[in-house]
């Protein structure tokens, strides 16, 4: 969206600087759009292939890291709320190591003659009205980006984001722990209280590593099910929100909002 909307302003921007005389702008010869509807909505219908045929790559390779991380996990066994977080860390360590960042190209875009066919059929669109100039221009700057270095660092940036989230609401689903009952004190000679050597050095180690409750993981599976319906149907999207919220998220879309485009 901030793409077409930036292709819009600079048309907006030029057409307001031309000579009404002849047509000419100071823009003349640095700058080419003339964004036209068709190109608008064929850009942004785009957003099928993922919503029909990438989603799917993209769940294989989920469900891979999954079952290679906690696929041997049985459901009966207890964890911690620290615990959890190992797994969903392991679970994102396998999805870097495999490429993630590096297939969402072909996750969210019709890519090789294979994949371009199979959009431009289902969709009942014909290659010559669709792949304009500036419809080919769009696409290879949306490539751009997603294949940018601040792409993978945001993208990275919001999977935390997300995961510290949805750990946060899991984390209602862990009973706090009982306290530790602490050991009589020992008499002394005078008839007073002395403390004992061992019972003390036993508190302190409890102290500094307080006991965390475990959960059964099957316990949790409900409410990691609602979790995800929120994330995906979600009204409001609480998880959108946070991510609409990010810092990272608002730079890289100003940055693309009002990155130069120019011919050389």
């Amino acid at each position: 969206l901030n793409m077409v909307g930036r292709s819009t302003y600079l048309d907006a921007v030029v057409n307001k600087l031309a000579d009404p005389s002849d047509g000419h702008s100071s823009f003349e010869g640095r700058y080419e759009s003339r964004l036209s509807m068709a190109d608008e909505q064929n850009f942004l219908m785009l957003s099928w292939w993922f919503l029909n045929r990438g989603w799917r790559q993209l769940m294989a390779q989920i469900s891979e890291a999954t079952n290679h991380c906690i696929g041997q996990l049985p459901l009966k066994e207890r964890v911690t709320h620290r615990e959890l977080a190992a797994l969903f860390n392991g679970i994102h360590l396998r999805l870097r190591e495999n490429g993630l960042v590096q297939s969402l190209t072909a996750v969210l875009l019709p890519l090789g003659d294979e994949s371009v066919a199979d959009y431009l059929g289902s969709n009942r669109l014909a290659a010559d009205r669709v792949f304009t100039p500036v419809f080919v221009r769009l696409l290879d700057q949306m490539r751009d980006v997603i294949e940018s270095a601040d792409f993978v660092y945001v993208f990275n940036s919001c999977v935390d984001r997300l995961t510290t989230q949805l750990l946060e609401s899991l984390q209602e689903s862990f009973p706090e722990p009982l306290p530790v009952p602490r050991a009589p004190m020992l008499p002394t000679v005078e008839g007073g209280a002395a403390p004992d050597l061992e019972g003390v050095v036993r508190e302190f180690e409890e102290f500094s590593a307080s006991p965390e409750s475990r959960v059964v993981i099957v316990q949790l599976l409900p409410r990691i099910a609602r979790e995800g319906h929120q994330i995906l149907n979600g009204v409001p999207n609480h998880y959108l929100e946070n991510v609409s919220a990010s810092r990272e998220v608002q730079a890289l879309s100003a940055a693309v909002y009002t990155a130069e485009d120019v011919t050389q």
